[in-house]
């Protein structure tokens, strides 16, 4: 990852239909760091964070990633610095995590036994091997998706409403994990209306409100 590394959106505004979503954003997201961003429900959370992944293109203004290069215009290669971890985690029902690693691994052109060695003993996950997805709990299918998002090491980690569904420790277990990714230099950015995941994690915070995002100082 280059030092220069930084998410920044200048003016970033999203129109759905009659409604304006997102209304001039302009914001820094600094390498290193959880960033936590909160809002009621309808908010735009997850509109926004689509925007920071380039998974939609915005009405006016701009997102850009290292050195000032444009996510939308730039396409699938910057995207791909990307990694995405949404409320559907995308896994195979009938799979095991390895499998499901591996899979994801071969299409980037990783080596699976590596990939999997990396991840599950990154993430806590190597005595899942074996069983299938269909079986574990949300926790455990969450650790599983949250390790073949990280597969190739991407700049951005974006997650939208993570804790859904966990329980009280596999909360504070996810919030460890984040923790951990940021510190190896990634942008983390999650979204969320969880009031204890967003005081477990210890990260930046910002708020949302009727399409204005402000950071919140002194948290």
């Amino acid at each position: 990852m280059a030092d220069e590394l930084i998410l920044r959106t200048v003016g970033l505004t999203k129109v759905l239909g009659a409604a304006r979503v997102l209304r001039g954003v302009d914001a820094v997201f600094d390498r290193g760091l959880v960033h936590v961003i909160e809002g009621p429900n309808g908010a735009g959370k997850s509109t926004l964070l689509s925007l920071l992944g380039g998974r939609i293109r915005p009405s006016a203004g701009r997102v850009l990633l290292q050195a000032g290069r444009d996510l939308a215009a730039e396409g699938g290669d910057l995207r791909r610095r990307c990694g995405w971890l949404g409320h559907d985690l995308g896994l195979y029902a009938d799979l095991d995590p390895f499998a499901n690693i591996a899979l994801h691994a071969r299409l980037r052109g990783l080596d699976a036994e590596s990939a999997w060695k990396e991840v599950s003993e990154e993430l806590g996950i190597a005595h899942l091997r074996g069983r299938k997805i269909r079986e574990m709990s949300r926790g455990q299918r969450q650790r599983v998706a949250l390790g073949r998002t990280l597969l190739g090491a991407p700049d951005v980690l974006l997650l939208d409403e993570p804790s859904t569904g966990l329980d009280v420790a596999a909360v504070e277990r996810l919030a460890k994990l984040l923790a951990g990714v940021a510190t190896k230099g990634t942008i983390v950015l999650t979204v969320t209306h969880d009031v204890p995941f967003a005081a477990a994690l210890a990260g930046r915070y910002w708020a949302l409100r009727e399409g204005k995002l402000a950071r919140l100082e002194g948290r």
